[in-house]
Parts: C-alpha cells; structure tokens; sequence
C-alpha cells in the first residue's frame, strides 16, 4: 500500500526541473518591465499636453513611480533569484539593478508628490490635497519595505568593503624606521648619526678650516664683498740680496758711575 504523499514529492520534483531553466529568464523579464513603466512615467511627466496641466500630470505619475508594478516587479524578481535553491548565477546582477531601479522610483515619487501637494494647495484644494498626501504616504511605506528587503539581500551577500589602507603607505610611519620629531633621527638613535657626532672642522678627520692649506680661501668681513677668485701663481724667488731681518736694537748703556772708586791703600813692603 503506498502513501499518497509520494506522487505529490514526486511531481513537484518535476515541476521544479521543468522551471528551473526559466527563472533566470522570468527575473530579467521583471526588471525590463518595470524598466519600461518607469520610462513611460517619466515621459508622461515632462511631455507637455493641452488637456492637462503639470500639477494633474506629477499626480499620475506618482503611480507609475511608486505604484504596484514598481514595488512588486523588482522584489519578485530578488526573490526568483535568490530564494529559491539553487541562487542563480546572476542573482548579484538582478539584485543590483532591482536597487537601481528603486533608487529611480524613490526619486521621481517623492519629487512628483511634492509638485502634487504644492499645485493643489495652490488651488485652494486644501482637503484634496490632505486626502492625496495620506495616500502617497501610505504607499510610499509600503515601497520602503520592499527596497529594505532588496537592499538587506544585497548587503548581506554581495557587498563588497573597500579594504582599509594598510600600515606602511604614503604619509604613515612605517615600522622599524625611527620616529622623531623635526625629521632627521637624532645622535644616538636606530639610524641618525654616532653619539660622537661628526668631527669638527680642524679636527683630524674633519674639514681644514680656511686659511689652512687644503682648504677655502677666507672671504671678506660680513657685508663686504669677497675678492673674486684667482688662479694661484708661483711667488717669485726670494732676493739673495735682501736684508736679514732687523735685529732687535742694543740695550741702552748703563750710565757710569760718578765717581771712580777709590784705589786701595798702599801697603808697606816687608
């Protein structure tokens, strides 16, 4: 005795391979539809006529912004794609152009509801007026809900976070390189100078000083101009004939004494 639930297992497996192939092609021909009743929305919209005025035209667009078919379509068409197993390949594709569109109705709608509003009250059509606003509203939540399940899908599976800059590129310190304060790492630091420092001109191992032999030549004093540059000549040889050196003069003669010094007294021979 079979149970009755088998041949109902065993037709929905049937019918589920026998539509499988046609989900792709049902949410595409979704998406193009309501495509094509947003376009005619908008031409409505903005093709002037002579029997109505921009006021009566934002009104009836409203409803092909934010209608029926543009909350149903895009969602039916999420749906197609990624709720039923298997996901389709171009279910990121579907769920992104469902988004696109929603963004296009939640523009136009809420612009053409706010040409409505301010064109009645122009009027003096002030209950008319309240009574469209309460409607659009009611609408407008309705297509809210739908958008916010579309955009859940596409947070959750196919949003994609822009990666953070990494330590280490332009305009951030990079790891092991010293850190100072005023650029260049100071004496003693992981690459800066030795704690000696560099030698001091006249040093050994430093600069010669100017007016050293090896080194520049002295300028002139602050705010005069230095001499300009000349090619050292060879100095002539030095004159055979030229004096020594003055010697330093002599001492200054001692005056003599005043008076002689008196001779000693003769002594008697023996």
């Amino acid at each position: 005795m079979t149970s009755p639930a088998e041949p109902t297992s065993a037709d929905a497996t049937q019918a589920r391979q026998l539509t499988k192939p046609l989900r792709e092609l049902a949410a595409l021909a979704l998406l193009g539809a309501n495509a094509v009743f947003l376009f005619v929305g908008l031409l409505r919209l903005v093709a002037p006529n002579d029997y109505s005025s921009f006021t009566d035209r934002a009104g009836s667009a409203f409803n092909a912004f934010v209608g029926v078919e543009a909350v149903a379509l895009p969602l039916l068409a999420v749906l197609l794609a990624t709720h039923i197993s298997p996901v389709l390949p171009k279910a990121k594709l579907i769920t992104q152009v469902a988004l696109g569109e929603y963004a296009v109705s939640a523009l136009f709608g809420t612009l053409t509801m706010l040409i409505w509003t301010v064109g009645r009250l122009a009027e003096a059509e002030v209950l008319d007026a309240l009574l469209g606003v309460l409607a659009r509203f009611a609408w407008m939540v309705i297509f809210a809900i739908a958008a916010w399940v579309v955009y859940t899908v596409w947070r959750a599976h196919y949003y994609v976070p822009r990666p953070k800059p990494q330590p280490g590129v332009y305009g951030q310190p990079q790891p092991g390189w010293p850190q100072q304060q005023g650029g260049w790492p100071a004496p003693g630091q992981p690459g800066g100078q030795p704690q000696g420092g560099w030698p001091a001109p006249g040093q050994p191992g430093g600069y010669p000083q100017a007016g050293q032999p090896g080194g520049h030549p002295q300028a002139g004093q602050f705010g005069q101009p230095s001499p300009p540059f000349q090619a050292p000549q060879s100095a002539p040889p030095h004159p055979q004939s030229a004096p020594p050196f003055p010697q330093s003069p002599p001492p200054h003669p001692q005056s003599a004494p005043p008076f002689p010094p008196s001779a000693p007294p003769s002594q008697p021979p023996p």
